[in-house]
């Protein structure tokens, strides 16, 4: 993804200088110890040449990204601290997938979450997009959306009727190295499908602990009463922060060791063994975060200093029994990824759901964030989640018990098959 900065264009110096950061930091904290150590080093001589005598800052950005995909890995990014664009997801709640039409294959809105600016526009899942402010899109080039902006998107509704469409994209969210991002106004939405069965949306986690989301989702099961079954939908969430510990915590009453992290791979926690602090509570209130913080950052920070690390436990919260547990149906998609991956596999692993729909992307790793100079920041995996047989998730898409795949016409007409073979299967549990 491109970024812009004001001033001058960097000179080759410059270009340097912020390869030689990105080499480094790379070096020392990309997960994957092998390929950094081995393939790394011969993809930065490759790509030099390009990078150091690029033209633009576009072409400069452009190449560093080609660099870097030589990692082969997903949550890798090279960006500028101004860029205001960014894709469909991020911007306007939404996600899309390519589709043969009548016209050749084109992009088709598949998730479209309530309270974000696609769905506020009258935006469908299963609309085929034509133009962005008049400007024709096909796979596999996507668009990007300024902030704070007014787009008109041309799109293929109901009957094949073409509609313009007004999309207002708000302010985003923005914290320090990260691209803007839109929270739509539903995070988790919740219904009664039938008189035992309840329903849970859920979009995304944002923050890193996930307050709001967390109290959200236990406010939702809460509102539901005393439901015999379950399903909670995670299409079209593609992650966020540890806020998915309460989605993991509604699928069992016990307090189960999900994983342990030590700032590399996420490894299974085969009985809990060795010293380790210990995250099974999501704080009710920012303030409870505090302490918190006191006490894992003091102590890590002690056995930093006599070269120990302190591998983190991750546990389930919990929460009690509940009504539905053993009657819960986990509805995922192409775009279901990270956190949301680690919660299926997680939930697979135990038998603790049924999963139905698509398979997930296999995108399944821990990211940091690096500040570079002139603005610049890399976006890169630092540690990766290992099932409990030590099996990496990244790059390997997890499978439906039910598959249930996505029928863009049918969307059109505003059916949602697969919620309904969703409700098909946990009435049958």
């Amino acid at each position: 993804m491109n970024g812009h900065r004001s001033g001058a264009l960097l000179n080759a110096k410059e270009r340097e200088k912020l390869l030689e950061n990105v080499s480094t930091i790379v070096s020392k904290h990309f997960y994957d110890v092998p390929l950094r150590t081995a393939d790394w080093p011969t993809a930065v001589a490759k790509h030099r040449e390009r990078i150091v005598s690029a033209a633009s800052d576009e072409e400069f950005e452009v190449s560093m990204l080609a660099l870097l995909a030589e990692l082969r890995r997903s949550h890798v990014g090279f960006f500028h601290e101004g860029l205001s664009r960014s894709s469909s997801k991020m911007v306007l709640c939404a996600t899309y997938t390519t589709s043969e039409t009548s016209d050749g294959e084109r992009w088709v809105f598949q998730d479209v979450h309530a309270g974000g600016p696609a769905a506020l526009a009258g935006i469908q899942p299963g609309d085929v997009l034509l133009t962005v402010d008049g400007r024709p899109f096909r796979p596999p080039e996507h668009p990007l959306f300024a902030v704070e902006s007014t787009v008109i998107l041309n799109v293929l509704t109901k009957g094949l009727r073409q509609e313009a469409k007004t999309v207002a994209i708000p302010a985003a969210k923005r914290m320090r190295g990260q691209l803007p991002q839109v929270i739509p106004a539903s995070v988790v939405s919740h219904k009664t499908l039938a008189h035992d069965t309840g329903y849970i949306r859920i979009a995304m986690y944002p923050g890193r602990i996930g307050v709001e989301v967390a109290n959200d989702i236990s406010l939702a099961v809460e509102n539901l009463g005393h439901v015999e079954r379950l399903i909670i939908d995670l299409r079209g969430n593609t992650g966020g922060g540890i806020g998915v510990l309460r989605a993991m915590s509604l699928l069992t009453p016990e307090r189960l060791p999900i994983g342990r992290y030590a700032g590399g791979p996420i490894e299974p926690a085969n009985g809990e063994k060795g010293y380790h602090l210990v995250f099974d509570r999501i704080p009710s209130q920012k303030l409870d975060l505090i302490p918190l913080a006191v006490k894992f950052q003091g102590l890590m920070s002690v056995r930093k200093a006599v070269g120990l690390k302190t591998p983190i436990l991750i546990a389930t919260e919990g929460l009690g029994v509940m009504p539905f547990h053993g009657r819960i149906v986990l509805l995922v998609d192409r775009h279901t990824a990270s956190a949301n991956e680690m919660l299926v596999a997680f939930a697979r692993e135990h038998k603790l759901a049924t999963v139905v729909g698509e398979a997930t992307p296999g995108r399944v790793l821990g990211g940091n964030k690096f500040a570079l100079s002139h603005g610049y920041w890399l976006a890169l995996p630092v540690g990766s989640y290992q099932n409990k047989e030590g099996e990496p998730l990244e790059g390997q898409p997890i499978g439906p018990d039910v598959l249930a795949p996505f029928d863009p016409d049918s969307a059109r007409a505003g059916l949602d098959t697969q919620l309904d073979r969703a409700i098909e299967v946990v009435s049958s549990l």
